[in-house]
């Protein structure tokens, strides 16, 4: 399979080669869809078993005990089913668009090696902090007046979230809100390498599971160990319950300096 691959070629411009036509923007929406739908799928499809399963030593982690599991009936099931089809159509539709633009502002690398950890990491970390920035403010704005009941209430109709819940969402949320959010680190970096930004579909993809997953997993997520800057489950389900405070993706920062953190 890899038989070409060597020192002198990088893994990914192999893969643009030999799978993708020598497409660059072809390798680039491949490799980020892919990694979006593995991700997603891995973590909900674990969920779901959780939630059609009566298992005690998970389910005392529930948060909100006090409701039924949603044991996904017909009509919740067709809701999630429908809403998330048009959440890929449009994402698919995005990612050309977007390698044009990292063409324009700075290219998103594929064929240059992959850059050392220390890149990796203080890349990342610029994207968790502008995505949990445009993500507070606009999510903030979305629960006004005309904007929270014709644009956002839509991703509210589940006072119980679910991993599925996450690409609920108008369109014009899901782009602004989380589209532009999720991509506009990566352009402000204008040095983007592929490796780098699948990590980031990763994690950006791990977090909007685990912020909706309606557990409090002990050891195993990062809240547990940094629960004092770090939003998780417990502060997204009181988000949903109650449709307010909490409005921060990554950190709680924003909802500590404007008072709109609650657990």
């Amino acid at each position: 399979m890899f038989e070409d691959l060597s020192p002198e070629k990088p893994f990914f411009s192999y893969l643009c080669d030999k799978y993708f036509y020598s497409s660059e923007s072809l390798t680039f929406v491949i490799c980020i869809l892919t990694t979006f739908e593995i991700t997603f799928w891995t973590l909900n499809l674990l969920l779901l078993y959780i939630e059609y399963n009566d298992i005690p030593a998970i389910d005392k982690y529930r948060i909100q005990k006090s409701r039924p599991k949603l044991r996904f009936q017909p009509e919740v099931v067709c809701k999630i089913k429908s809403e998330t089809i048009k959440y890929k159509v449009l994402v698919l539709c995005l990612l050309p668009l977007l390698y044009q633009i990292f063409k324009i502002i700075g290219p998103a690398s594929i064929r240059s090696p992959i850059p050392s950890l220390l890149t990796i990491a203080w890349q990342l970390s610029v994207f968790m902090v502008v995505e949990d920035t445009v993500f507070f403010w606009t999510h903030y704005l979305f629960h006004f007046g005309w904007l929270y009941k014709h644009i956002h209430k839509k991703h509210h109709i589940f006072k119980q979230p679910t991993g599925f819940v996450g690409p609920l969402a108008h369109p014009l949320e899901t782009l602004f809100q989380n589209q532009l959010g999720i991509w506009l680190g990566p352009c402000l970096i204008k040095e983007n390498h592929i490796f780098i930004l699948i990590l980031w579909t990763v994690i950006r993809t791990y977090q909007a599971i685990h912020a909706h997953c309606g557990y409090d997993f002990p050891y195993i997520t990062p809240q547990y160990y940094f629960r004092w800057f770090y939003n998780g489950p417990v502060e997204h389900d009181y988000h949903h319950e109650y449709g307010r405070m909490n409005y921060a993706s990554f950190f709680t920062v924003w909802d500590r300096l404007i008072k709109t953190r609650k657990r």
